[in-house]
């Protein structure tokens, strides 16, 4: 009995029938619906397109601009739903040792350790895609399915990044660091909204601790003023990275320490061949989800009133993440219609010493 394309409900069912099909089972099957259904023209395309899916973990150390960032942090995979993170923010000395001089047992002198939690709490997201039989049929792209699935792992990666830097839970009329003036819910068109669901992002760590500069003109030493708002014990410049709004990242560029630094030092390159400038060592990357803001740091719902840059700045070391769920795509036909793809992952991410570890430059002229 010949595989049937309407009965396959799944990836896995579509990845058995190509596995049967490539060894020619149903070699007449695929050649009559290779135009018909998502790049089926060979075994190997699903099966690449299944693994670009469940490698999103994998991509995430290698792309973005702000994840391949934070490998130090990451905490793994298959996390369960409530994965507390215990740290400790105090430094120690040893003391000096006198010699044991008598057969009594030697007093200890324990030393308090100083010990706090964070909790991974694991937060489901999804996308989902409709590809209709008609673009299928007519489409000359034979990866169209990888298209679509690529699409999807970038929204993952996006999501990521964009819930760390902006993160901020507050539902209410005002607040909110993404939206001030206006329930937050109203002003993206959804509760479900990706921001929402996780807080205590870096650009609210930083304005709801008044850790924030709002010196107006852009001068290269007000990196060293963003670093001296962080606690002394994460003041590592090898450790901190700066996020900038883009049209704050060109102003930065006109800056003439900034020019002599670039022109004359030899730039920072990470691991996967990306290159930042560091002015003072702080590695700083214009990023597209730091928005424009008022001068107060927080975004309004109109657009018109956010014309100041910022650049914020987070100790890489404190954002820990990971994922609960693994990255999951399901495939469902849509009788006479077309396809649904549908894209889901648990994630979740917490910043460490949270009042310390974060600290901003707002109300910048751009």
């Amino acid at each position: 009995m010949k595989t049937k394309l309407e009965n396959i409900k799944s990836i896995d069912e579509l990845l058995e029938a190509t596995h049967e099909i490539g060894h020619g089972k149903d070699a007449d099957f695929l050649e009559r619906k290779a135009d018909e259904n998502l790049s089926v023209t060979n075994d190997a395309n699903w099966h690449d397109a299944y693994g670009v899916v469940n490698a999103i973990k994998d991509m995430t150390a290698k792309s973005g601009q702000l994840m391949a960032l934070l490998g130090e942090g990451y905490e793994g995979d298959n996390l369960p739903v409530s994965y507390p993170i215990p740290y400790n923010i105090t430094d120690y000395f040893m003391l000096a040792k006198s010699e044991w001089e008598d057969e009594a047992r030697p007093v200890f002198n324990n030393t308090n350790m100083t010990a706090s939690k964070s909790t991974l709490t694991q937060v489901e997201f999804i996308i989902q895609f409709g590809v209709t039989d008609k673009m299928v049929r007519h489409s000359t792209d034979k990866q169209l399915f990888d298209k679509v699935v690529g699409i999807g792992a970038k929204s993952a990666l996006r999501t990521m990044e964009g819930l760390i830097i902006n993160g901020d839970s507050e539902t209410g009329a005002t607040g909110n660091v993404n939206s001030d003036d206006q329930a937050p819910a109203t002003t993206f068109g959804t509760a479900s909204y990706h921001s929402l669901q996780i807080d205590h992002g870096i650009r609210e760590n930083a304005i709801t601790n008044s850790k924030t500069d709002n010196t107006a003109t852009f001068d290269s030493d007000l990196f060293m003023t963003a670093l001296a708002k962080m606690g002394s014990q994460y003041q590592d410049v090898t450790k901190v990275i700066a996020l900038a709004e883009p049209s704050t990242y060109a102003k930065i560029l006109t800056d003439d320490s900034i020019k002599l630094a670039t022109n004359t030092m030899t730039p920072t390159i990470d691991g996967n061949g990306k290159v930042y400038i560091a002015p003072f060592g702080i590695k700083t990357v214009s990023h597209s989800l730091v928005p424009k803001t008022e001068a107060d740091g927080k975004v309004s719902s109109t657009g018109g009133n956010n014309t100041k840059g910022q650049v914020v700045f987070v100790y890489a070391p404190a954002v820990r993440w990971g994922f609960g769920q693994n990255v999951m795509t399901e495939v469902e036909r849509c009788q006479g219609y077309g396809w649904e793809i549908t894209i889901t992952m648990e994630f979740s991410f917490v910043i460490l010493d949270l009042a310390n570890t974060c600290s901003a430059l707002i109300n910048l002229t751009v």
